[in-house]
């Protein structure tokens, strides 16, 4: 049997290093088995459960098991949501949620896999904290939440291991980029009032919390972003005489280069390896998010390349060498039997990864996303220095999406394109891990 498997996987991956680039194989059960895993992921079941496994189903184990989703909206209801993994992939956060009545209550945990344990690091009442972001050194981990009136948020820290939380700051809508060291942010914050005006500073988090603003005044974006050496800060910037930029600054703020300029909005992230830059520019904006086409500058050569067309988000592999990149379309949606009104529309997206060395692009995945995957792609730039949808190899992505049915599903996805994507598990919201 040992020899029937091992050749059976020397076959499949002859036969996929030799195929044209839009064919793919149908799966097999024993690809799963055979093939190198890389990372684990998290996912968030249909349940309302946390869970991780490898890429093949291996490795299963449940976080949680006592969520609690009622059919009944009015009862008490418990879930858990925004599974984050530390940089190290030893480590992973998460919130749970609970309502009873009129009252919510927001508990963040921290599961150790070499400990086999999980430890609630902190608990809050009447907010509700969505959005979670380890710090460099993975010694605490900052998070989001909105206040009743959902007029502001609140950005809190609180150690991995426990211990008394720190307020940093508040605004809305607010984004945020730690710098490596894992002792300054640079933060991008607005304000629904006239009280805290839009800005962006730098937060000196330490026992207390220093604020010092930069002169650089924003345009139109969401998310700044750290170097991943420290040394630069890209950001985008209105002149004096209005003209929108992307630039980077030093870790200082003080300004150093101009990519360009645009009109409308930005969203931007780095390689891992700080030597190039992607981003969209677009002045088509959609209810949450920005379509427009797909830059890639080389910083040392200036070199750049333009995907053309209406692209939502994207996804810098591990590597530096691929971006994974989604294509939003309008799919009509004909009403099942029984079903009463007319046709709707659906969001469906196309996955598709660019190789920035050559230029060459394909296409590997049609879907409709979940609720809650759409959402991580509309702050795209955000999500990416916090999560990730790439295995630490390169080799495959992980997706959220509804099938034919409309049932939720985690799909992996190779991202050479030359095999059908597999069924992981059912789930609503994914995310690998760092290694």
């Amino acid at each position: 049997m040992r020899k029937t498997l091992l050749t059976f996987g020397l076959l499949t991956l002859l036969l996929t290093s030799c195929l044209p680039q839009d064919f793919q194989v149908p799966q097999s059960p024993l690809l799963s088995t055979l093939e190198r895993k890389s990372g684990l992921i998290a996912y968030i079941g249909t349940d309302g459960n946390i869970y991780i496994s490898d890429q093949g189903g291996g490795q299963l184990r449940a976080i949680t098991e006592d969520a609690e989703i009622p059919e009944n909206q009015s009862a008490p209801i418990y879930f858990y949501q925004t599974p984050t993994w530390s940089s190290d992939g030893q480590k992973l956060a998460f919130v749970g949620l609970s309502r009873t009545g009129t009252q919510i209550t927001t508990e963040l945990y921290v599961a150790d896999l070499e400990e086999d344990a999980s430890t609630k690091i902190y608990s809050g009442t009447n907010e509700t904290t969505f959005y979670l972001y380890w710090a460099p050194d993975n010694s605490s981990v900052s998070f989001l939440s909105s206040t009743p009136s959902g007029q502001s948020l609140i950005l809190e820290s609180v150690p991995a291991t426990g211990g008394n939380r720190l307020v940093l700051d508040t605004g809305a809508p607010y984004y945020w980029s730690w710098a490596p060291d894992g002792r300054v942010m640079i933060v991008h914050a607005g304000s629904t009032g006239t009280t805290s005006p839009e800005r962006m500073a730098f937060l000196q988090v330490d026992s207390s919390v220093t604020e010092d603003g930069l002169t650089l005044f924003p345009a139109s974006f969401q998310a700044p972003a750290w170097s991943p050496d420290g040394t630069r800060i890209l950001l985008a910037a209105r002149d004096a005489s209005g003209e929108d930029s992307i630039v980077i600054t030093d870790a200082s703020g003080q300004l150093q280069k101009t990519l360009g300029a645009f009109t409308g909005e930005v969203a931007f992230a780095w390689s891992s390896d700080g030597e190039k830059v992607a981003y969209i520019a677009s002045d088509r904006l959609i209810n949450q998010g920005l379509l427009g086409s797909l830059h890639v500058v080389n910083l040392t050569t200036s070199d750049e390349i333009v995907q053309d067309g209406q692209i939502f988000a994207f996804f810098w592999s591990p590597d530096n060498e691929k971006i994974a990149y989604f294509v939003p379309f309008l799919r009509d949606s004909t009403p099942q039997e029984g079903d009463s009104g007319g046709s709707t529309q659906s969001i469906v997206l196309q996955l598709n990864v660019l190789d920035v060395n050559t230029g060459e692009n394909h296409e590997l995945f049609n879907f409709v996303p979940t609720q809650e995957f759409l959402s991580v792609l509309s702050y795209f730039d955000q999500y990416h220095q916090s999560n990730t949808i790439w295995s630490p190899d390169n080799n495959n992505l992980v997706l959220s999406f509804l099938d034919s049915q409309g049932q939720p599903g985690i799909a992996v996805v190779a991202a050479s394109g030359q095999l059908e994507p597999r069924l992981l598990a059912h789930g609503i919201l994914a995310f690998w891990s760092w290694k």
